[in-house]
């Protein structure tokens, strides 16, 4: 049995990117003072994108950002078009529309180089590698990759230096080299700012992944173990459902089968809190087939109603968590 990455994925429709012009080194980056009517419209129509992705409406939010970007660009505030990029970027890969985000990145490094801000074009670098990694470009990536990680560190910038240094770990995990990943891994916690904790907690997961690839789970329990920790101080739910599925998957290795019991109870809690009844579901079938292990009838039978009334929930009586849990209830009448 595994229950590894048991959390539901979100794949949101494609949005189409829309190309906004860099400029070229020789432009000026002087803003032009004229017309404060231009800019005080860019300035609250990026606080109106900034309301649409909080309330959930991320394609919203793009189409006001690029409004936004188009005033911007009537005051020449680069420096403005640039920020404004980035939220862009984020809500494109908050999408799932990948190639739209690596595009507005490149953009976004445009304006970087000619206003000579390391910052943004370190931050853009790293979301490019990301993505690379994600499509199997490692060569591309680690070539870029490396390229960042010493103008990050030679700019002694502490959150970039660190998400190079994971990201140099996990084009090694790719490559099968888990020990170098792991030292990857470590460095990168070492230098990571206390304010972005949450970017520590995923490469303590990744991290954990490598300590599973190599067989080592006690090691892969206690990164995870942090994992969740730092999920839990700072009421991360995604986070927190990650850690929580990669413990799990290694505890049932140990096992603990106990530890496994009193996990599966707080991800199934999670769930419900998060909204998401089909991985709820999921998870009390799994918790279900613990009790029937242990030869706890009552307890499975428990486990396998509260599986199929979450799955009920959902209002698909064609689910596939739905007919799991029904054929479960079923099996354990005939026992």
């Amino acid at each position: 049995m595994s229950v590894a990455n048991i959390g539901a994925t979100i794949l949101a429709a494609f949005v189409g990117a829309i190309v906004v012009p860099m400029p070229m080194q020789s432009q000026q980056v002087t803003i032009n003072p004229e017309n404060r009517a231009v800019r005080d419209e860019a300035d609250r129509l990026l606080d109106v994108g900034y309301t649409q992705l909080k309330d959930g409406k991320p394609r919203e939010a793009i189409k006001t950002w690029l409004y936004a970007i188009g005033y911007y660009r009537r005051v020449n505030d680069q420096a403005a078009i640039s920020y404004t990029l980035a939220r862009v970027s984020d809500a494109y890969e908050l999408l799932g529309a990948s190639n739209a985000a690596q595009d507005t990145s490149r953009q976004r490094i445009g304006y970087a180089n000619t206003l000579q801000d390391n910052g943004a074009k370190l931050e853009s670098s790293n979301n490019l590698v990301s993505f690379e990694i994600a499509q199997g470009k490692l060569e591309s990536a680690s070539k870029l990759n490396k390229a960042t990680l010493e103008l990050s560190t030679q700019n002694e910038q502490g959150l970039n230096t660190a998400i190079a240094l994971n990201n140099k770990g996990l084009i090694a995990e790719r490559y099968g080299n888990h020990l170098e990943a792991l030292k990857q891994y470590y460095a990168s916690i070492k230098v990571h700012p206390i304010r972005e904790a949450i970017g520590e907690g995923y490469t303590y997961v990744n991290s954990g992944d490598s300590l599973m690839a190599l067989d080592n789970y006690k090691a892969a329990i206690t990164d995870y173990g942090m994992a969740l920790t730092i999920a839990r101080q700072h009421r991360n739910y995604k986070l927190m459902s990650v850690a929580s599925d990669r413990i799990i998957a290694a505890y049932l290795e140990v096992p603990n089968f106990y530890r496994i019991e009193e996990l599966l109870q707080n991800r199934s809690s999670l769930a419900l809190v998060m909204g998401d009844r089909e991985t709820a579901s999921i998870v009390q079938r799994y918790l279900g087939d613990l009790y029937l292990s242990f030869g706890n009838l009552p307890k499975a039978r428990a486990a396998y109603q509260e599986s199929y009334d979450f799955a009920a929930m959902l209002g698909d009586n064609t689910s596939l968590p739905l007919r799991e849990a029904y054929y479960k209830l079923q099996e354990l009448e005939r026992l």
